[in-house]
């Protein structure tokens, strides 16, 4: 079923107006009546329309210096950062007078998710300020758990990393490991269910002071070891994100080494697992943006969301799909604009859909999607894939995903294996963090292009694989050919190399939407009269993509231009990319 919305505003008459709004109060009610908590309470989103507010109704919001540090690393200028206010208090206060509860207000989808009951809707579509209310979808688990075995015996094994070897080798992270770089510096947020933080793999974590923060959405505390469902222990609740999470900062030596142990971690609590509990896509949209505040460069998650068995209003339709319309994707793709790089599984749902079971946020144009091999590379038969609706390719890339060996949270010493593209994905997202460490500058648009670069099926991608299992060892000397001597790319600006240009010239800038339009968008070269002497057109790549133009140094006509200075620019929509040329003869 499509989500309903209801836009407040129409040109017409008053009575027409009460007959509109006691008809989008009739209608969205019956679409919350299933969505109670069991007090009479809905929880929905309420969608801020910004064009009716003034600059006065916003306060600015204040960076952590981490987050400000790691815009300012990545070229995003804080002009264009549209997350740079916050609604003031009277916003909040003519809200707050009109719902139950106010839980939170996202900078990602500009809304305010709130807790209302039937009587409260029609005050709140009255405000004058209100663009939309929706309901805040709620789930069943999406991708079955993946199923606990006894470890098949591994065909390889190297005594310092002792089970876990396999699956590392199968990225050539431990070659990696050799050269130094086991993402020391680099901040990993992980959105899960729950962390078994007293398990030996992370005690050196913890020791070190590399736990940076934790937060449970759930019940609104700082301990994302603890549980409070009644019928499940600690050990089932957190048993997912303790294996998740081992997969990239798990180590003891000689019995497991995840991919990025010397990383710093956040860890996000977002699910109750209690199968009578629903999941809340607003738990993750806030884990999304704490995330963001607490500084973290990369975001991995092993969670999905699409459909309800209990109650099909909540289902997300395939063309839901197509990584601008949930609110999950929606968050994702402002994290990528950030300058995060989200690492999201694909689902375990392929055999359950024709379309072949992909997931949100996993369709989200910023996220690196994870499918799941089995140690031989060989595709698993449960990894859900694309096409997108819109005919992107989903899974960008793969990892190891069958019997994957992973800490337990039985006790504090206890190993186990499973099956998942929740396995896969932390995978990838720690050999990222490796990267990222080496090459702290690039966009995450960049970290992908290089993964992709390595892998397996670089040149001939599907709807499967997408581009296969990157090789992170090739990855890790890649970058080199991205980077301009001296400095990292900055957004909104072009760079000539070489500049001065005798022959050809390389253009080179980064893309700066989340987003891209179908529609293509010029490049033009001017001299400093103002007169156009070149122009092509390019289609647009999603944001922190690096792209070069090549320019022989030729007008229009196909003559040489003369020596002197030639003003590049780029229009992206709002956004105009600008540089200088000096051509010589």
């Amino acid at each position: 079923m499509r989500r309903r919305r209801f836009p407040l505003f129409i040109n017409t008459t008053a009575g027409a107006v009460f007959i509109f709004c006691w008809i989008a109060l009739l209608g969205l009610s019956r679409t919350l009546s299933a969505r109670t908590d069991g007090n009479d309470r809905q929880k929905v989103w309420i969608y801020l329309d910004t064009e009716r507010l003034k600059t006065e109704d916003f306060v600015p919001f204040t960076c952590s210096p981490r987050t400000a540090a790691r815009l300012l690393r990545k070229g995003i200028p804080g002009a264009k950062n549209f997350s740079a206010t916050v609604p003031g208090e009277h916003i909040r206060a003519a809200i707050e007078r009109c719902c139950r509860e106010i839980l939170f207000y996202s900078r990602a989808l500009q809304a305010y998710s709130v807790y209302v009951d039937s009587t409260q809707i029609l005050s709140l579509l009255n405000l004058p300020y209100i663009k939309e209310l929706q309901a805040v979808r709620r789930y069943h688990r999406t991708s079955p758990p993946a199923p606990r075995r006894q470890l098949e015996k591994s065909q390889v094994v190297n005594p310092l990393y002792g089970n876990s070897y396999a699956q590392l080798q199968r990225l050539n992270v431990p070659a990696v490991h050799e050269l130094g770089f086991t993402g020391a510096g680099v901040r990993i947020a992980v959105i899960d269910a729950g962390f078994y933080k007293d398990h030996e793999a992370f005690q050196h974590i913890v020791a070190d002071g590399r736990l940076v923060a934790e937060r449970d959405f759930i019940f609104k505390d700082n301990d994302v070891q603890d549980d409070q469902t009644g019928s499940k222990t600690i050990s089932a609740q957190c048993r997912h994100g303790t294996s998740v999470w081992s997969l990239i900062g798990g180590y003891v030596a000689n019995t497991y080494i995840g991919a990025a142990y010397n990383a710093e971690f956040l860890l996000a609590k977002t699910e109750i697992l209690a199968s009578e509990t629903p999941l809340e896509e607003d738990y993750f949209v806030a884990a999304v943006e704490w995330a963001d505040q607490s500084g973290a460069d990369i975001i991995s998650s092993s969670v999905a969301y699409r459909y309800d068995f209990d109650n099909p209003a909540n289902d997300h339709p395939y063309e839901d799909l197509d990584g601008r319309t949930t609110p999950v994707a929606r968050a994702v793709n402002w994290a990528f604009e950030r300058g995060i790089l989200p690492v999201i599984c694909a689902g375990n749902a392929a055999q359950l859909f024709s379309d072949g079971g992909l997931m949100s946020p996993s369709d989200a144009f910023g996220a690196l999607t994870i499918g799941a091999v089995n140690l031989d590379g060989q595709i698993a038969g449960f990894s859900s894939h694309g096409p997108t609706p819109d005919g992107r390719i989903k899974p960008d890339l793969c990892a190891p995903g069958v019997n994957i060996f992973v800490a337990s949270s039985g006790s504090p010493t206890s190993y186990n294996s499973g099956d998942g593209t929740s396995y896969a994905t932390p995978l990838i997202a720690g050999s990222a963090a490796l990267l990222m460490e080496k090459y702290p500058t690039l966009t995450p648009a960049q970290i992908i292009e290089i993964l992709k670069s390595s892998a397996s099926r670089s040149s001939n991608p599907d709807q499967s694989y997408g581009w296969g299992v990157p090789d992170i060892y090739h990855a890790m000397f890649a970058g080199d050919s991205l980077l301009i001597p001296g400095r990292p790319l900055a957004r909104k600006r072009l760079y000539a190399l070489p500049n001065p240009a005798i022959s050809d010239v390389a253009l080179t800038f980064l893309w700066t939407h989340a987003i891209p339009t179908e529609k293509k968008v010029p490049l033009n070269i001017y001299n400093l009269l103002g007169e156009l002497i070149w122009s092509t057109e390019l289609k647009p790549k999603i944001a922190g993509t690096q792209e070069s133009i090549y320019w022989n140094l030729k007008n229009l006509q196909g003559q040489k231009v003369s020596s002197g200075i030639y003003i590049v620019t780029i229009n992206d929509r709002d956004t105009i990319i600008r540089g200088n040329c000096l051509v010589l003869h």
